[in-house]
């Protein structure tokens, strides 16, 4: 049986993992994504990771999955991400098969978070499985009766783009109100440099654990410093966490999944932001629409997407 090659592209981090032909990881490239460098820098970068990798396989390589943190086209198999210069309208699988040989398939990473959950993580054994990925944006994917479900347009699943508000921030998708802008890493760490910047006598630890710079500050600063007990940081990380909790419940009352997977970098927090959308979904639930969709944290971790692009690579091989 051949063994894959996946591959996980994404704004601030990209890996390249082999895998065997059961979707077990054998070995994992990762390094920061040079977002200057443009398409034509990770092009190069998968290329010649890939050829190491096929390198060290001790079979040969049958087949090439990528998750694609933006805008797909799975139908037409291209990127079609606008916020990415170098992208837009791009057939990344037929690069693939022309440059590296072999067949190719292509989804963003949430539909691949999704497929890597519910075959190799937290979803395993389950119906129907909800994925949120919780990362500088939010997405989500919806597996069902084990296929992923894409929708007319490819854009099933959209989570971060349900509109919560009249009004709030804008979000990246040029809409107010949005999910993604009240809950998203981005929307965490802006929150939190916006108090930093009006009372920064109250925040001296997330400030201090970004380095001093309150532009470093990140949802990551905010999670570790709310851990810590941290007042501010567990009020921004919790107010965060509720509205989640707000989106995963018109999830439940729309899909009904058996099993909501929380995955990407703010989901590190785990009970952080379980415990209050747990909250919410005990003060929403009714004798008449009981709520019995577990919420879960991936078990794949940062990995989820790029176990997706392995079965992707698997579903290519045939």
């Amino acid at each position: 049986m051949s063994n894959v090659v996946a591959v996980d592209i994404g704004g601030t981090h990209f890996r390249v993992g082999l895998f065997d032909g059961h979707g077990q990881r054998v070995h994992v490239i990762e390094d920061a994504t040079d977002r200057s460098g443009g398409r034509e820098w990770m092009l190069a970068r998968v290329e010649r990771e890939f050829r190491l990798l096929q390198q060290k396989s001790a079979e040969p390589i049958g087949a090439c999955g990528i998750s694609f943190g933006g805008p797909v086209d799975f139908t037409g198999q291209k990127v079609t991400s606008i916020a990415t210069p170098g992208w837009e309208s791009f057939e990344l699988s037929a690069w693939v098969k022309e440059k590296l040989g072999v067949p190719c398939l292509l989804d963003n990473d949430a539909n691949a978070g999704a497929l890597g959950e519910f075959r190799f993580g937290a979803g395993r054994g389950t119906g129907s499985m909800f994925y949120v990925t919780l990362s500088t944006g939010i997405g989500g994917g919806f597996v069902s009766g084990g296929k992923l479900l894409r929708g007319k347009d490819t854009l099933a699943g959209e989570v971060g783009h349900l509109p919560m508000a009249d009004s709030g921030p804008r979000c990246n998708c040029g809409a107010r109100g949005c999910l993604e802008s009240f809950s998203s890493g981005s929307a965490i760490g802006k929150m939190a440099q916006e108090w930093a910047e009006r009372r920064g006598d109250v925040m001296p630890r997330m400030v201090e654990l970004s380095g001093g710079s309150i532009e470093r500050v990140t949802a990551r600063e905010v999670a570790l410093a709310a851990a810590e007990g941290d007042p501010i940081a567990s009020r921004i990380f919790h107010d965060a966490a509720r509205w989640l909790g707000r989106g995963l419940m018109s999830v439940i009352r729309i899909v009904n999944p058996d099993k909501i997977v929380l995955g990407g970098g703010v989901a590190q927090a785990g009970k952080l932001l379980l415990d209050p959308i747990h909250e919410v979904m005990e003060e929403r639930k009714s004798p008449a629409l009981p709520v019995t969709t577990e919420v879960v944290i991936a078990e794949l971790g940062m990995y989820s997407a790029l176990h997706g692009a392995a079965a992707l690579a698997l579903d290519a091989q045939g």
